[in-house]
């Protein structure tokens, strides 16, 4: 008799109750204990045997070794082994697999592989399953959460946005605020955040460079297609092919931006073709997260060790994406490029202009009230300079190289360089005898010597970059000094990246540079280099002047300079010849030029020119947003190219040519359709492919509840989490097929169930991660939200749609320390400032630092993050924009009246009335505050508030950290 049927006569009738589930119960376990040994993966397979296929299987079982080594006390027999480190099966695990040998053994697939169903419901089908599943545990769904708060919690889902003022949430009445919610334009908003993420978009390439890009016109696409409420289907379709579709639109094709908004890598001596393939790559396994949910990038190098993809599948899916007309070029050589005008530049245009057209009078005023200091001021400066004046001195110092130069200083301040002369050097100037007041600028003098500027046989120099340092004495500490602008006396056109500009020895890039080739080397020439802010130095501190030659092409040290200093503003620092000063001592004074050095220490004209300056800065970046954008596409080479599988993934280790295919595990390719994207899309969106509905549908449910039916998005295979609740999962992945893939209905389906509108106050014992949904979801808002909410409360949110990327407020120096000066920040001015977080601009190398937990937008991320750091507490304390929020909202209640203030504060940001505890504890924190900022008026000052405002910014602080403020209720 076999063994196995002898097993069977002799298990108890109660196992025999429920049938083992293959898919749901005796796969996973294969998978996590025995596939990584014995699965499809050829290369690691051990004994030749095989447990991820029916054949295989029934080979082991007929040996009757299977059952025997797992209930082995053998060491050398037990299945596991524990040279794995995996743990022997648990008690219940062997029952099940016993169960399952006497119930025939029957096969099948893991469950994510079936088709799913959708069994018969009453009343409303996520409840019907919900409640079975509680059922079961002897629960019960928890209370209805409050009003306020179910509006608070709609809103904030279906919009990104606490709830507008005066909107009411009567008990009927959830599925008309929901309709209302999802025909708001911010849905569309809302959605396209985790799309973005989903989709690693971002404003820059990535890598050393991480030069900016012009595709954002693609992320206004993405919100206009949740708002028109587009067929997901329909919405695949055009990212994945938009530019293959018969008479295609421009935003059709604008679309298939999806699969370009990868990483680009520019870096140098990088071979172009291993950036294209990784492109391919990152196309498939994105591909692979975000409609499949299969960890398809494991198959890059062998055949996945648990899920049924080959490595011959995972090139044949390259192969739909290697035939794109690209040749691995980054920048602004990243073809192919769909030229692209937005629609939505306009406003930002014209929101720009009118800052501009607001600031102009301002600056004028502060000109024109700067006229009667001025006067004074000249008068001074007659008497002043009567007897001569010199604006520039001559730095004398200690010299010193990096790479061995011989440096000598003489009595008239000309530094030699003699000796040996390295490929490359770095010049040293050291002092500590600077007599003035302050620096605002230096001089630099490159001296011919017999002939020539440089040691080099051209005679030609390179300055690469220069350093203006200071250091305390006895210290090994330094600090660099930010040196804004320079000027020379000649200028060598050249390309970015080429020497020439003396600007290009600000950014700290060896790769430009300031040099005079091309004009005499028999003659002086001069650079001037003005400070960002004037340098006051202590008395026990000494100034670093460093010259670096660094150039890729070497030998161009110069070899005789001079080094001068200033403390005169203005035109003295950036403007070649004689300083207005000097003019005026020489009898020859220029009314204009001395108004202007006047200005520059004028505070009130500075901060009017300042501020007009960033708004024309602003104006000018908007205006060239309007034009026509290279947005990146797809497009096909008019020759396909072969698709090899890569040996070991390696780029360059040519295998088996395959064609365009898809693993036939999955989904067999529909009849009539053409191997091109087109009929990939189509395949991805049949009905037959038993993965896609679900894995969306999962992504909305984690969006809606802060975790998925699945907990893990991105892998719906062995490896990943089985369903909470399979048959609620599979339910509405049919409805929403058969429904046309419409999202909307999908969402709001959801939403008006009574699963969703659980208090979240309870938290049962058995059920402390509430897998069960025994109450409704709580969890902390994403850092975008909870800016943006701030923003919306306070009255400061700028509703606009669309339109280029704006910068909030960040900390200073982020982008200058990361990339030694290449990018600066300048925060967005006017209105741009308060636009949503989803317009940000976003920086590969540095995501916009207000925001915590969030996607990197390297790689395609579908999964939240969530911590818990001090870090973050000091952010929502002290960030600029929740300052200005709180102070927005503490002048709207300072407008109010007094006894009304308080409340006005809790419903606009908490959308609910203060309770007597809550209004006890707001008014002592107000009076305190009150209090102490009477008490400082100099704390005051610093605000530019009075202590009224002050006090009741401080509380709109405190309310806006409250933990029901930043906290999905």
């Amino acid at each position: 008799m076999p063994k196995h049927l002898l097993l069977f006569l002799t298990l108890p009738v109660s196992a025999l109750a429920d049938p083992v589930s293959f898919s749901r119960e005796v796969m996973p376990l294969l998978s996590d204990n025995c596939l990584s040994c014995h699965g499809q993966d050829a290369g690691h397979r051990k004994a030749d045997l095989r447990l991820d296929t029916q054949e295989g299987a029934r080979e082991a079982l007929k040996s009757g070794d299977f059952m025997a080594r797992i209930v082995s006390t053998d060491p050398d027999e037990l299945m596991p082994p524990p040279k794995s480190h995996k743990p022997a099966l648990k008690p219940d695990q062997v029952a099940m697999l016993k169960r399952w040998i006497a119930e025939g053994a029957k096969w099948g697939r893991h469950w994510s592989l079936e088709k799913p169903v959708k069994a018969k419901v009453e009343g409303h089908p996520v409840d019907f399953f919900v409640k079975a599943r509680l059922a079961k545990e002897g629960l019960t769904l928890s209370p209805k959460a409050p009003a306020h708060t179910l509006r608070r919690r709609l809103s904030f889902d279906l919009t990104g946005l606490p709830p507008a003022s005066g909107i009411q949430l009567q008990a009927s009445s959830i599925q008309d605020l929901a309709t209302s919610l999802l025909a708001s334009p911010h849905f569309g908003e809302r959605m396209a955040m985790i799309w973005l993420d989903a989709a690693r978009y971002s404003d820059t390439d990535g890598f050393q460079s991480d030069a900016s890009r012009t595709n954002w016109p693609w992320r206004d696409y993405v919100v206009e297609s949740f708002n028109a409420n587009k067929p997901f289907d329909q919405f695949t379709l055009e990212q994945f092919a938009g530019d293959l579709l018969p008479n295609a639109t421009p935003e059709q094709k604008l679309a298939t931006c999806f699969h370009r908004n990868h990483m680009t890598n520019g870096e140098g001596g990088r071979d172009k073709e291993e950036s294209r393939i990784d492109y391919v790559i990152d196309r498939v396994n994105t591909m692979g997260t975000v409609w499949l949910g299969l960890t398809l990038g494991c198959t890059q190098c062998h055949s996945h060790k648990f899920d049924p993809v080959s490595q011959h599948d995972y090139y044949s899916l390259n192969a739909f994406f290697n035939s794109i007309d690209e040749d691995g070029a980054a920048g602004t050589k990243a073809t192919p490029y769909l030229s692209y005008q937005s629609p939505y530049a306009k406003r930002a245009v014209e929101e720009s202009q009118k800052l501009v057209d607001a600031r102009k009078p301002v600056e004028a005023k502060a000109k024109a009230d700067a006229e009667k200091p001025f006067e004074k001021w000249l008068a001074e400066k007659q008497a002043a300079v009567k007897n001569g004046f010199q604006a520039w001195h001559i730095i004398h110092g200690g010299v010193e190289s990096q790479e061995g130069t011989k440096l000598a200083q003489a009595r008239d301040g000309i530094v030699t360089a003699s000796g040996p002369n390295p490929k490359q050097d770095d010049y040293r100037l050291i002092s500590t005898s600077i007599k003035l007041p302050r620096l605002t600028g230096l001089k630099l003098e490159v001296l011919p010597q017999n002939g020539a500027l440089s040691r080099g046989k051209d005679g030609e120099f390179i300055l690469t970059d220069i350093k203006v340092q200071v250091r305390r004495k006895g210290s090994s500490q330094i600090r660099d000094i930010l040196v804004k602008y320079a000027i020379a006396d000649t200028k060598v056109e050249a390309k970015a990246r080429e020497y020439g500009d003396v600007k290009g020895t600000l950014d700290d890039d060896p790769r430009n540079g300031w040099t005079t080739k091309g004009f005499p080397k028999d003659q002086p020439h001069t650079a001037l280099y003005g400070l960002a802010e004037p340098l006051a130095l202590e008395s026990d501190e000494e100034l670093i002047f460093e010259l670096r030659h660094r150039s890729t092409n070497g030998d161009a040290n110069i070899s005789s300079f001079r080094v001068s200093a200033t403390d005169q503003p203005g035109p003295a620092v950036k403007e070649l010849g004689p300083s207005p000063l000097e003019q005026l001592a020489a009898g020859t004074p220029d009314r204009h030029r001395l108004l202007d050095q006047f200005l520059e220490d004028h505070t009130p004209y500075q901060l009017a020119k300042a501020s007009l300056d960033r708004a024309n800065a602003q104006l000018k970046e908007v205006q060239s947003a309007a034009g026509k954008l290279n947005v990146m596409v797809l497009t096909e080479r008019k020759e396909p190219r072969d698709t090899h599988v890569l040996v070991r993934g390696v780029w360059d280790k040519k295998g088996d040519v395959v064609q365009r295919d898809v693993p036939a595990a999955i989904a067999p390719w529909p009849a009539g359709l053409a191997r091109d994207r087109i009929g990939l899309a189509k395949w991805i969106t049949s009905k037959e492919n038993p993965l896609t509905a679900r894995v969306f549908v999962n992504q909305v449910w984690q969006m809606l509840f802060g975790a998925g039916l699945v907990r893990t998005p991105d892998d719906f295979g062995l490896q990943g989490q089985r369903p909470t609740h399979p048959e609620l999962l599979d339910w509405l992945a049919v409805d929403f097929m058969e429904n046309g893939w419409d999202v909307k209905k999908l969402i709001k389906l959801i939403v008006t169930s009574e699963t969703y509108q659980q208090s979240s106050d309870r938290t049962t014992a058995a059920d402390p991660q509430n897998l069960l949904l025994s109450r409704g979801p709580r969890f902390r808002l994403p850092a975008w939200m909870i800016r943006d909410a701030a923003l919306a409360s306070s009255g400061l949110l700028n509703p606009a749609l669309g339109g280029p990327p704006v910068r909030p407020h960040q900390p200073e120096g982020v982008w200058e320390e990361i990339f030694m000066g290449r990018f600066t920040y300048e925060p967005s001015q006017g209105a741009a400032q308060h636009r949503r977080t989803l317009y940000a601009f976003w920086r590969r190398s540095i995501a916009p630092t207000f925001l915590f937990d969030s996607a990197q937008r390297r790689v395609c991320e579908v999964a939240m993050s969530r911590t818990n750091t001090p870090l973050q507490a000091l952010t929502l304390l002290n960030d600029q924009t929740i300052a200005e929020a709180s102070r927005a909202l503490a002048t709207r209640m300072l407008a109010a009246k007094a006894e009304d203030r308080l409340q006005l504060l809790y419903q606009s940001v908490l959308s609910r009335a203060a309770t007597a505890k809550e209004l006890a504890v707001l008014h002592r924190e107000l009076d305190r505050a009150l209090a102490y900022y009477r008490a400082h008026p100099e704390d005051t000052r610093k605000l530019q508030t009075t202590p009224e405002l002050a006090a009741h910014t401080l509380v709109a602080t405190l309310v806006l950290n409250l933990d029901e403020a930043i906290t999905h209720e």
